[in-house]
């Protein structure tokens, strides 16, 4: 089980008979919000041989990974295309295949566009007969404000996901041999001139993999950007930098605290310290300092706590 505590409470209100028709899940592991949704779905839905044909699922497509709507142009013969939310609006609407309940998985919620979100809003407003729908999301304060109230909203905990890029995974190892060598000491003006040097070679890395990974994650089609506006694609991209930033902070933060505990007679209060230092960096970026100027920041201070 992913998250007991998340499922726990789902599981009473399905006994209960009070689960809410719309529950908005949360949390840094898609695969653990998948988990939970999946393993109360197979209690409302029942056993079935295969894919149960009550099940319906909606997931973002196309470079951005977007949500859409589903256009007049794409419908096949007279039925909407799959994997739009029209499509899955007019599943759910229809009577259940095995006589029972409905359930709808939408995944990355957030990333629904502006006409997928009015449309789906319609649906929140008067759910049809028997359906449960599933919203999961990295990025709750990303969706429309009216769709957030009308759903039932609970956290799952979970570690989150590594960022599996081989640049960056070297460059945390080269981090972790950094700090550990920190950890020891600076002796020596010669020793304390290549830890700056390392820390800005570090940083310039940093910049170079946040920004190549940011385009990735946000490269926007042709015909997508047709359909947004340049304040739309621009707010895209920075909340694309902001979560990879938050998930790339965590996983130095990991190896910070692991290459500390590590050595031997490590001064508790200097871990402590360098930690404090790396939690007011990530909050400056909340704050609009640029992420290479935080995380900078961090470096020099992690010298002087343990240089000292």
């Amino acid at each position: 089980m992913s998250n007991p505590k998340a499922l726990d409470i789902l599981l009473k209100a399905l006994q209960a008979g009070r689960l809410h028709h719309a529950i908005l899940l949360f949390g840094p592991s898609m695969d653990a919000l998948e988990n939970v949704a999946k393993e109360v779905a197979q209690r409302l839905l029942g056993p079935c041989r295969g894919r149960h044909p009550d099940l319906f699922e909606l997931r973002p497509q196309g470079k951005m990974r977007f949500i859409k709507i589903g256009s007049e142009s794409d419908k096949i013969g007279a039925d909407w295309p799959p994997n739009t939310m029209r499509r899955l609006l007019r599943d759910i609407s229809q009577t259940s295949s095995m006589g029972g309940n409905k359930v709808a998985l939408i995944y990355e919620a957030d990333r629904m566009n502006a006409s997928a979100a009015n449309a789906f809003l319609k649906t929140l407003e008067e759910p049809p007969k028997g359906t449960t729908i599933f919203m999961l999301t990295a990025r709750p304060n990303d969706l429309l404000d009216t769709i957030r109230s009308r759903c039932i909203s609970l956290r799952v905990e979970s570690d989150p996901e590594p960022v599996r890029d081989e640049q960056w995974r070297a460059w945390l190892d080269d981090f972790r041999d950094w700090q550990k060598k920190l950890s020891g000491g600076i002796k020596g003006q010669s020793a304390l001139a290549e830890t700056v040097m390392r820390c800005y070679g570090l940083l310039a890395r940093f910049d170079s993999i946040l920004s190549r990974l940011t385009d990735e994650s946000s490269d926007i089609g042709e015909s997508e950007s047709e359909e947004l506006d340049d304040d739309v694609i621009d707010a895209i991209v920075a909340g694309e930098r902001r979560s990879l930033r938050k998930r790339l902070f965590g996983e130095i933060e990991d190896a910070c605290a692991a290459c500390a505990l590590g050595g031997d007679g490590v001064p508790a209060v200097k871990l402590y310290r360098t930690v404090e230092a790396l939690e007011k960096a990530s909050g400056l970026t909340e704050l609009n300092m640029p992420d290479t100027s935080a995380l900078e920041y961090f470096m020099l201070t992690s010298i002087r706590i343990w240089g000292r």
